[in-house]
């Protein structure tokens, strides 16, 4: 409940961004957004009861994805012709900053009881949203003097800058892209270590190492992806990527018993998150004003997170009641590898066949 009313905020900043669209605020945004966002923080840590909870932390969610996108708007703008690079490098401390915040998160839980957790979390993290505002105050002369970047070439040989009016991509592929990977990502970080666990009986050590290399390689991949979406297109990384992380999910559900060809396949599976997530940020930019894009991105990722872990928990109560079987979770991770491998298909041939339009039509 706690993360799904974030989610329903996360939307209601959608049609914020949608009437900035096309307007240089993203400097203010992010100051302005923070603040909120702080403010809105710190009065959880209040003794509001569970409904006035709630509604402070829907609010939350509106701020969090405005100073997500307008953040990542000024990445855009300063990488110039290096969008991939660029989107890619700056994905590394947001992914690691969000390991990092759930491992000290539970860490504060686990050693303190009641409000002082909250005060905690809450108060240190007001404290950290502030923190940005102030740098971005201090720097924001520096970025209102860059203008915003010229429109992307569509040729899948990198992103090329060019001046004339943009081709742009439709949006919905790059959307049900991030919804796909998130969900399966829902999966690897809910449902997993609990089979993990109640199955094979690794014990939290293990555990903690083979959810947790997945997602490491995922934060220090995304800059080389990005690299790699300038050099050779994002549409062909992204699906490389896809093709080799539904496969990987696929061999998940045969090596769950042996930690060290599990380890290989959580490797595989990191290396080709990386890319996910850097070819599917550098499309969706592609499809419309950037902050709205980039709102979009993160809500339909959050979503996909919220309903592949929900799906995820439904299907193994279905399948196996309340002690689910190695079967049981081999088949949940088979449907989720094929319903990547499907969107990877789908939304890929979409991208291509909508190109191939746009250049057909730019011809005449």
């Amino acid at each position: 409940m706690f993360n799904g009313i974030n989610l329903l905020g996360a939307f209601a900043a959608l049609p914020l961004l949608w009437f900035l669209r096309g307007k240089s605020h993203s400097v203010a945004l992010v100051i302005w957004g923070s603040i909120a966002d702080a403010l809105l923080l710190a009065a959880m840590a209040l003794p509001l009861g569970l409904e006035w909870t709630l509604v402070v932390r829907a609010l939350e969610g509106v701020t969090d994805v405005i100073v997500f996108a307008a953040l990542f708007d000024l990445v855009r703008r300063s990488s110039r012709g290096y969008v991939g690079a660029g989107m890619g490098i700056a994905s590394t401390p947001l992914l690691m900053g969000l390991g990092f915040g759930a491992m000290f998160g539970g860490l504060v839980v686990r050693q303190s009881a009641g409000g002082a957790s909250a005060n905690w979390l809450f108060g240190l993290s007001a404290v950290l949203s502030i923190l940005v505002a102030g740098i971005a105050f201090i720097v924001r002369r520096r970025f209102e003097a860059i203008e915003p970047s010229a429109d992307i070439d569509i040729s899948n040989s990198g992103m090329n800058l060019k001046s004339n009016r943009q081709v742009r991509d439709p949006m919905w592929p790059s959307l049900a892209m991030t919804f796909s990977d998130r969900a399966t990502g829902g999966l690897i970080t809910g449902t997993l270590p609990i089979a993990l666990s109640q199955v094979f009986g690794y014990s939290p050590l293990v555990r903690g190492l083979l959810v947790g290399l997945p997602l490491l390689l995922m934060a220090l991949g995304t800059g080389p992806a990005g690299w790699l979406c300038d050099r050779i297109g994002s549409l062909r990384v992204r699906i490389f990527a896809g093709v080799a992380y539904a496969a990987s999910f696929a061999l998940l559900s045969v090596a769950g018993d042996q930690a060290i060809p599990l380890g290989i396949v959580m490797v595989i599976i990191g290396i080709s998150a990386s890319a996910l997530f850097s070819s599917s940020i550098a499309l969706v930019i592609r499809s419309g004003p950037a902050t709205m894009a980039l709102g979009a991105f993160r809500g339909a990722g959050d979503l996909g997170f919220l309903s592949g872990t929900a799906f995820s928990v439904f299907l193994l109560s279905s399948m196996g009641g309340e002690s689910p079987t190695y079967s049981n979770y081999a088949a949940v991770l088979t449907i989720f590898a094929g319903f990547h491998a499907l969107t990877t298909l789908i939304t890929g041939v979409a991208l291509k066949l909508s190109r191939s339009r746009n250049a057909t039509v730019g011809n005449f």
